[in-house]
């Protein structure tokens, strides 16, 4: 791949009165270029450009020094990206580069990488803010831990260090639980793994292996609450008067989460294009939840108050990609806070909360009889031990192995 890096002066090769010019970073990768600007104080005359190397603005310019300065670091940043990647065998791109123009902070120091990826997350990744929340409060803890964390010093030993620190921190009954510790190495893997798989800042080997001999004990996980289908009759038959639209919508999103599976916040990024009508059938939808971006396939017309759910709020406009309406949703605090009212209204005395929609969807498929292969399918696992058995399955695959489970004799 041929790939250069020169800075040039007014590249569109236009004039103006006044015959000052800005200054571009110009990268070509295989014969197509594209032009990065570099801020400076004062535009160049083209007699001030000398265009020798280090030295691309001459003396006479009353701010030479700086702005040749902050070419060479910008030109040193696209070098060391590009070589960073021909290390690794990877092809460089302007989606790459792109980003690591932008990155703010110490570009090898990883606390202004952690934070970057906050601000700036990839394109693919899209979490609810609780999610966020946990990656910004790891970081405050890796900042604390070590103000300024290089690259070149992330190993085995730096990894258990920090490991050891959380464990010392305060945590609701003494200190911080192995539970918290996990989940905030969870955000901590994810981050790395960005960073060597697409940044290559690191070996993706070595991440895995930081990880694999830094062990945290954590007690296996309860199993999630989940409502029994008694309780979904009671959501389903229950009437709201015309103040109560707020109620009356939640509890329909709320079903709509136990019909699918689906997370809230995966209702809010599910797209028209990932709703499907099967001809004999009715609708099934095809997608990627938001978590691990695993491919789901949800047969909803085993559920048909879904086709009334999404009746009610579609958003028919063209002008939007999403199935439902932007208005339709609320923070994921009021939407829980809304689901206890809910709760309450319905006589159910369990707690109801954005995760139990999943969890009681999960449960009945399998208490009446889904297959477990299906079931992976439908809730988008990602390995293997979480149900077992993961299999590629379609949609005739789903609905062979669900046709023995009616719901719609429950009137759910």
């Amino acid at each position: 791949m041929g790939v250069s890096v020169e800075p040039v002066i007014n590249y569109r090769n236009q004039t103006n009165l006044k015959g000052l010019y800005s200054i571009h970073l110009r990268v070509i990768i295989n014969r197509i270029p594209k032009y990065y600007e570099i801020k400076v104080p004062r535009k160049i005359r083209l007699d001030e450009w000398s265009n020798k190397h280090d030295h691309w603005v001459s003396v006479s310019h009353e701010f030479a020094f700086e702005i040749n300065h902050r070419i060479i670091e910008k030109k040193r940043v696209v070098n060391d990206l590009i070589k960073r990647f021909y290390l690794q065998n990877k092809p460089v791109n302007f989606y790459a580069i792109d980003r690591e123009l932008n990155r703010k902070g110490e570009r090898l120091l990883l606390n202004d990488y952690f934070d970057n990826y906050i601000k700036f997350p990839p394109e693919n990744v899209n979490l609810d803010p609780v999610t966020w929340e946990k990656y910004a409060a790891f970081l405050k803890h890796l900042n604390k831990f070590q103000a300024k964390i290089y690259f070149g010093e992330v190993d085995v030993t730096l990894v258990a260090r920090i490991r050891n620190y959380l464990a010392e921190q305060k945590g609701r009954n003494g200190n911080m639980d192995p539970a918290t510790i996990k989940s905030y190495f969870d955000k901590f893997k994810v981050v790395l793994n960005h960073a060597a798989k697409k940044d290559h800042f690191l070996d993706p080997k070595d991440v895995e292996s930081f990880f694999e001999e830094v062990k945290i004990s954590a007690p296996k996980r309860k199993e999630g609450l989940h409502i029994d289908i008694e309780d979904i009759q009671s959501l389903r038959k229950l009437e709201f008067n015309s103040n109560e639209f707020t109620l009356r919508r939640d509890r329909d999103l709320f079903l709509f989460q136990i019909y699918t599976g689906f997370y809230y916040a995966d209702l809010q990024i599910l797209r028209k294009d990932q709703l499907f009508t099967d001809v004999e059938h009715g609708y099934y939808i095809i997608s990627e939840r938001d978590k691990n971006d695993n491919p789901t396939i949800v047969p909803l017309f085993k559920f048909p108050y879904a086709t009334e759910i999404i009746a009610r709020y579609r958003d028919n406009s063209d002008k939007y990609d999403f199935l439902f309406r932007k208005n339709c949703f609320v923070e994921i605090q009021v939407y829980n806070r809304n689901l206890k009212i809910i709760a309450d209204k319905a006589g159910i005395t369990k707690n109801l909360s954005n995760k139990t929609g999943r969890h009681t969807n999960a449960q009945m498929w399998i208490r009446f009889g889904a297959e477990r292969p299906v079931l992976s399918k439908m809730m988008g696992h990602e390995k293997e031990q979480t149900t077992q058995n993961y299999y590629k399955v379609g949609l005739r695959e789903i609905i062979e192995g669900t046709k023995s489970v009616d719901f719609e004799k429950f009137d759910i």
